[in-house]
């Protein structure tokens, strides 16, 4: 490459200085223009990068659905670049920083008023007060439907939504599933950002979570990290067995109904409990997707769970007594006293009267609510079951016909 090079100087060398001072001229002409366009260019560039950049976070929602492996270009670093999100080359993943970033837009903070009523010599009885209470929430609909725990808004005769922009709606309860501890709540809101929902059947222990949710009611937005610690692990929640997703991300009142979010920045858990205890630490639980997305579809669609079992009572713990000549003392059995009969329900269709004692279904023990209403989920609507029951001392058995449960108007 060098030879060429040579030869033309040889030849620049053997011409007029008219001519040389004419190439001069033509080359410094030449050299302006190439300037002049270069920069131009480059300008244009810029103005387009700029461009990008700013409309970058209106099309936030497209890169989390369709962000694939990009090559590293150095040392396995992700890199943003004009809205474009590159992920890790050997395993997809994001750092915790742009997970951050795409699924806080998805949570809310959760704000309730409960009523409740004095039952104490001190403070009077039947006295209404209010309670407040806080929680968390992951958009499922840009049109304003949202999770939540069914804990969380229970019993909540106002609800107010705070989005990760600190605007704030009032929100309606649209159904509750005290079963598996999911609500969905509705703001009248527009143009959300929802969050995409996982897979939780993929998860294994080690996988990196980040939770998002409204700790103490007052970090809205708080995001902590840590790793799935176990999977399917069941535990006793307010009496209700579950089987949930363990990590070790810190977790603090006001998480519940909050998102887990895989290291793709998906949905993969809604934050319902941790264990409350001074010897322990980093023990939070989730509810897995997978498991309930039938139940938000029915909660979305009709305001309940369709096909469950329904019996139609409303009872309360009780531990009976025998009498001794002129003393009374207690046997020791457990049971549930009938307290209300639901009218129209299968309960009533079977004879069952408030005072009755709900001894037995079929030949497993009933010593509480939560055990009546477990032994019930192992049936479906239409099924046929014999329950013992005590009525004036004596004991006898009806035979029940499930029906299926729909909140009452």
């Amino acid at each position: 490459m060098e030879y060429p090079v040579e030869n033309r100087k040889r030849q620049r060398l053997s011409v007029g200085v008219g001519l040389f001072l004419t190439c001069i001229l033509l080359t410094t002409v030449v050299g302006l223009f190439a300037g002049l366009m270069i920069s131009n260019y480059t300008h244009n560039n810029y103005v387009m990068y700029a461009e990008k950049a700013e409309t970058a976070p209106v099309q936030r929602e497209l890169v989390r659905e369709n962000a694939t492996a990009a090559p590293a270009q150095n040392s396995g670093e992700s890199e943003t670049k004009a809205g474009v999100v590159s992920a890790f080359a050997e395993n997809s993943q994001f750092t915790k920083a742009q997970i951050v970033e795409m699924s806080a837009p998805s949570v809310v903070g959760i704000d309730t008023i409960t009523t409740a009523t004095t039952n104490s010599f001190w403070y009077g009885y039947g006295q209404s007060y209010e309670i407040p209470g806080s929680g968390s929430g992951v958009i499922l609909t840009e049109d304003g439907y949202i999770a939540t725990c069914a804990h969380v808004v229970e019993g909540a005769k106002s609800v107010k939504v705070t989005l990760n922009d600190d605007t704030s709606y009032d929100a309606a309860v649209v159904g509750t599933d005290s079963k598996n501890d999911i609500a969905i709540i509705k703001i009248d809101a527009t143009g959300l950002v929802p969050a995409v929902v996982g897979d939780s059947e993929t998860l294994t222990v080690g996988s990196e979570v980040i939770a998002i949710g409204n700790p103490l009611g007052e970090l809205r937005g708080t995001a902590t990290a840590g790793i799935i610690s176990a999977v399917n692990r069941t535990i006793e929640v307010e009496g209700q067995a579950m089987t949930l997703i363990q990590t070790d991300a810190a977790i603090s009142p006001g998480n519940s109904g909050g998102g887990l979010f895989d290291a793709t920045g998906k949905l993969i858990g809604i934050v319902n409990a941790k264990v409350n205890d001074s010897q322990a630490e980093g023990l939070g639980f989730a509810i897995p997707v997978n498991s309930v997305v039938d139940e938000i579809s029915d909660l979305l669609n009709y305001g309940y769970v369709t096909g469950r079992p329904y019996l139609g009572v409303s009872t309360q713990d009780v531990t009976l007594r025998s009498r001794d000549r002129m003393w009374y003392y207690s046997d020791g059995t457990r049971c549930v006293l009938v307290e209300k009969v639901i009218s129209g329900s299968a309960a009533e269709a079977a004879g069952i009267q408030p005072g009755d004692l709900i001894l037995k279904l079929e030949n497993e023990q009933i010593t509480s609510g939560d055990a009546l209403s477990s032994a019930i989920s192992a049936y479906k609507p239409g099924d046929k079951a014999t329950i013992t029951i005590q009525r004036d001392g004596k004991e006898m058995t009806v035979e029940v016909t499930f029906g299926e449960y729909a909140p009452q108007k």
